[in-house]
């Protein structure tokens, strides 16, 4: 069999497993629209970066885009019929989405796959969604998988008290993706801020590794009672996964690119692929945009690097 229709087979293979996997949990399958509506998109406060979206104009003359993502329109269906969360609904997806990267290698279109659950917050329902999430890797065969588990209150509520311009902020943010402390050292050496707040956001990059270790580290640090429920908040999600503790890593630098997350985040990896294979969290003010209060918990995986981390193990024999 030629590599083309070997790749092909795995693409299949993988699509059926994530299939069988939500629907076992009791999610529904729901599709969104291939195109829709550029105001959608611009509307919402925390949406796609509109460089990256590919835009048509259709007869009408109104400006469409091709789906840069799916969790801002199924939050926009959802709304119509809610305005307010009175009961669970689980979905999930396998459809296309349409960005240009920066990369002109990459392809624009690729096939996501992922989960919406509508819930209220709850440290159970997160660490039953971080489950799924590594159970899903576990049925796909992947070895040597690593959660890493992050929070946006914890680092949002240190930027909150820096007086920071936004090139500033974004400077940050890049620097704490890439660890770097003597960078970010550099960039709060001119800021008029409190000191304990300048030191503990250089401490982020090393509040990295086993949850109960960093849980320790971070306490030194924190300096708010928001910081402080947050440290607790996560301590209990991290509790109710003690039988997976293997897998989990704390990573307090963990930031999403989707503004829209508004809690606890989550990525997965897995051995001998260099990037997540995974990505998640919570998005409980996404539904404010269309005037709804529907809280919810999700995650996405791209096909093709989960076919591509697939070919990567079998090639090292470790499947």
């Amino acid at each position: 069999m030629n590599s083309g229709l070997k790749e092909a087979e795995t693409y299949e293979q993988v699509i059926n497993t994530l299939s069988n996997t939500f629907s076992t949990y009791g999610f529904q399958r729901i599709t969104t629209p291939a195109f829709e509506r550029y105001d959608l998109y611009c509307k919402v406060t925390s949406s796609v970066n509109r460089k990256e979206m590919v835009k048509v104009i259709d007869p009408s003359g109104e400006v469409l885009v091709l789906r840069p993502d799916v969790t801002i329109p199924i939050t926009q269906e959802l709304s119509h019929a809610h305005r307010k969360l009175t009961s669970e609904h689980r979905f999930y997806y396998i459809q296309e989405v349409f960005r240009r990267a920066s990369d002109p290698t990459e392809k624009t279109e690729r096939t996501q796959a992922g989960i919406e659950y509508f819930c209220k917050r709850s440290p159970e329902v997160d660490a039953k969604t971080i489950s799924l999430a590594l159970e899903t890797m576990k049925d796909l065969k992947f070895n040597d998988i690593k959660i890493e588990i992050g929070h946006t209150a914890f680092f949002h509520e240190m930027m909150s008290q820096l007086p920071l311009t936004e090139l500033q902020s974004d400077q940050l943010k890049v620097c704490i993706q890439a660890k770097n402390s003597v960078e970010i050292g550099e960039l709060l050496s001119n800021v008029d801020a409190d000191d304990a707040i300048k030191h503990a956001i250089t401490q982020i990059p090393h509040l990295y590794g086993k949850p109960e270790e960093v849980l320790k580290r971070a306490e030194e640090i924190s300096t708010t009672s928001r910081m402080q429920e947050t440290l607790s908040y996560i301590e209990e999600v991290c509790s109710r996964l003690k039988d997976l503790d293997e897998h989990l890593v704390l990573d307090f630098g963990l930031i999403n690119r989707m503004d829209y997350y508004s809690g606890i985040l989550f990525q997965g990896y897995v051995g001998r692929f260099g990037k997540p294979v995974l990505m998640g969290g919570r998005y409980d003010q996404l539904g404010h945009e269309f005037g709804a209060d529907l809280p919810a918990i999700g995650f996405a995986c791209e096909i093709e690097s989960l076919v591509k981390a697939s070919d990567n193990q079998k090639q090292k024999g470790d499947v």
